[in-house]
C-alpha cells in the first residue's frame, strides 16, 4: 500500500544522512536538502576530477564519500560466466565499448530478440534464473553498511531491458502493431525481476530506505509512449513490481528513474505506486522545477534535477551555484527533494562547476566542511 506524504513541514535538527533522506522523502523539511552523486561521473570524467582536485589538495574519493547521503546495494551475480560477464549479460545481450573521442560508452551490440515475431519463440527463449544471484551475500552487505547512511536497492528496468533485447524502434513499433509480443516479453522479464526483488528484500528489506527502479520513458520533447499506451501495456507491470516493493520493504520509498519529458505520465506512475521521480531532466519539455513542484509536490518527491546536459558543462560556476540554490529552494521547500546530477557528469565539465554544484546544494558552511574533510594529508589551503 502506498504511503501518503507528510505535508506538515517541520525543520528537523542536524541529522545523519539516513535521517535527512527519510525526512525529505516523508515531506518534512530536513536540516538541509540531501545530496547524492547518483550515477556520479563517466570514468573519464572521474579521472579528470581525481587529477585536477588532487592538484588543489582535495581527494576526489574522499569528497564523494563525505558528501554522499545514499549508498547502493544489490545482489552480486554468481551464475554461469557465459551469461554474466565480459561482453554478454544475463539476458544474452551483447555489449561493446564505442569510442566517442574523449572516452567510451557501453552500447548494445547484439539484440537477442530482434525480429522475434511469435509468442512461442518468446516462451522458448532461455530467460535468466533469479537463482543466479548471491542473496546471502546481499544480507551481509546490508549488515555491514554504516547505520548512518541511507540505502537504496537497485530493482532494475523491465521496459528498458526489453528495448536492449529487441531494439527501441522495434519495441515501439510492436507497441502499436503487435502489442501481444511486448506484453508476453514483459511477462518473462518482470517474472525474473519480481523474484529477484522478493528474494533480495526478504534478506535486506528492513535496511532499505529506497527501492530504485529505472525505465526510460521520455524523449526530449515528450513521452516515448502515449499515456494511453503506457497505461495499457507497461503500467500493469510497474504496478506489480512497485507493489512487491511496498509489501517487502514497507519502510522504503519507491523511486523510479526516467530520463526525458515524463510530465504527462506522472499521474499514472503515481497511481502505479511510484513515490520518487529520479533524474528530473529539467532541460526537457514540461519538466520545469516550479511546474513539477506546484503540480505534484504534495504527492511526489524528486531526486536529481541538476542538469548534466546544459548547466554543468556549459554554464559558468556562479550560474551553477545560483541554479543549485534555486533548485534547493523550489524543489526542497517542505521536503520532497534529494539534490543530485540528473545523470552521469560528462567529460568536458569544468571542475569548478562540480564544486559550485556542491556549494549551491550544501551551503557555504557545509561546503567548507566537506572540503576540509576531503583535504589530502599534505594539502594547504583549498580553493
Amino acid at each position: 500500500m502506498r504511503k501518503p506524504p507528510m505535508t506538515n513541514a517541520k525543520l528537523d535538527s542536524p541529522a545523519t544522512a539516513r535521517q535527512r533522506v527519510r525526512s525529505a522523502l516523508a515531506h518534512r523539511q530536513p536540516d538541509r536538502v540531501p545530496f547524492s552523486w547518483q550515477f556520479c561521473a563517466t570514468p573519464e570524467m572521474s579521472g579528470c576530477l581525481e587529477r585536477e582536485l588532487a592538484a588543489r589538495g582535495i581527494s576526489w574519493d574522499a569528497l564523494r564519500q563525505v558528501t554522499e547521503d545514499i549508498v547502493w546495494l544489490g545482489p552480486n551475480f554468481c551464475g554461469p560466466k557465459e551469461r554474466g560477464g565480459g561482453a554478454w549479460d544475463v539476458w544474452g545481450i551483447g555489449w561493446k565499448d564505442v569510442n566517442y573521442g574523449h572516452g567510451t560508452y557501453r552500447e548494445v551490440d547484439t539484440y537477442p530478440l530482434a525480429g522475434v515475431d511469435s509468442l512461442a519463440a518468446l516462451d522458448d527463449y532461455p530467460w535468466p534464473d533469479p537463482a543466479w544471484y548471491d542473496y546471502a551475500g546481499l544480507a551481509r552487505q546490508a549488515a555491514e553498511v554504516d547505520a548512518h547512511r541511507a540505502v537504496k536497492f537497485a530493482a532494475m528496468n523491465p521496459l528498458e531491458t526489453l528495448c536492449w533485447m529487441t531494439g527501441l524502434e522495434e519495441v515501439l513499433c510492436n507497441c502499436a502493431a503487435r502489442p501481444e509480443l511486448v506484453v508476453r516479453a514483459l511477462e518473462h522479464i518482470v517474472e525474473f525481476y519480481e523474484q529477484r526483488l522478493v528474494r533480495s528484500l526478504e534478506v535486506a528489506g528492513e535496511r532499505m530506505d529506497i527501492v530504485f527502479f529505472f525505465d526510460d520513458l521520455g524523449s526530449q520533447n515528450g513521452p516515448l509512449l502515449s499515456p494511453a499506451m503506457y497505461r495499457d501495456l507497461v503500467k500493469p507491470f510497474h504496478h506489480r513490481l512497485f507493489a512487491r516493493a511496498h509489501e517487502r520493504a514497507p519502510g522504503a520509498r519507491v523511486m523510479m528513474h526516467s530520463d526525458g519529458s515524463v510530465f504527462a505520465l506522472l499521474d499514472d506512475l503515481l497511481d502505479a505506486g511510484m513515490e520518487v521521480l529520479e533524474a528530473v531532466q529539467v532541460d526537457c519539455v514540461d519538466m520545469e522545477p516550479r511546474k513539477l513542484k506546484d503540480t505534484f509536490g504534495d504527492r511526489l518527491s524528486f531526486h536529481g534535477a541538476i542538469s548534466v546536459q546544459q548547466l554543468l558543462p556549459r554554464a559558468d560556476a556562479a550560474t551553477v551555484e545560483r541554479t543549485c540554490r534555486e533548485l534547493v529552494a523550489i524543489l526542497g521547500e517542505g521536503g520532497g527533494y534529494i539534490a543530485a546530477p540528473a545523470h552521469a557528469i560528462q567529460m568536458g565539465t569544468p571542475v569548478d562547476n562540480v564544486l559550485a554544484m556542491l556549494k549551491g546544494v550544501l551551503g557555504d558552511a557545509g561546503y567548507e566542511a566537506a572540503l576540509k574533510q576531503s583535504a589530502l594529508p599534505s594539502a594547504g589551503k583549498h580553493p
